[in-house]
């Protein structure tokens, strides 16, 4: 068991350090970390999308970032928005319709998907384009996917393991998040 425990954190601590030690992911890190900040006195919202983890990811990052950093943002999730745009759209079309009926040109997008392939995420960006939208994308697996090649900023872990790829977008949303207040540690009011 030791021997797969080694081999499963040092994959981990690998696929974390290969995006850290891209100096293209350190720039385009702190340039969403301004994009982001600079909607705090607007009216500017910011959209999270995914499936599945990146879902829950989603609607995490959505709370922290309107409760913690005082920006305004909201996962498009829930189960009365989700079912009526699948039933009446389909599934592939299910984020595209609400940016089409929500989003502003001053909006931005943080599409997340592990795999980058999701028919659904891609029309959302593509939606999001049509808005004049900025786009922040997060995959994994292949690089090449065609997520990571939607958005303003794009960032893609190299790792095929669902849930290295989705720990480390986490992990990274919550560094943007922790920037934006400047902080790691801070008290809740």
């Amino acid at each position: 068991m030791s021997e797969i425990l080694d081999e499963y954190f040092s994959n981990y601590k690998k696929a974390l350090e290969d995006f850290l030690n891209n100096s293209e992911n350190r720039l385009r890190l702190d340039e969403t970390v301004e994009l982001l900040k600079n909607t705090k006195n607007t009216e500017a919202v910011i959209y999270l999308v995914g499936n599945g983890g990146s879902s829950a990811i989603a609607e995490h990052m959505a709370i922290d970032l309107t409760k913690n950093a005082g920006l305004r943002a909201m996962a498009i999730s829930g189960s009365p928005m989700l079912t009526t745009f699948s039933n009446d759209f389909g599934y592939e079309k299910v984020f595209q319709k609400a940016i089409e009926h929500f989003g502003n040109s001053q909006d931005i997008l943080i599409a997340i998907s592990s795999g980058g392939t999701s028919r659904n995420i891609i029309n959302a960006c593509a939606a999001a384009k049509d808005k004049g939208m900025k786009i922040i994308t997060f995959s994994g697996f292949d690089r090449n996917n065609p997520l990571s090649k939607e958005g303003d900023f794009n960032f893609w872990v190299n790792s095929r393991a669902f849930g290295y790829v989705e720990l480390i977008h986490n992990l990274i949303l919550h560094y943007i998040n922790d920037a934006i207040i400047g902080s790691a540690e801070y008290m809740i009011r």
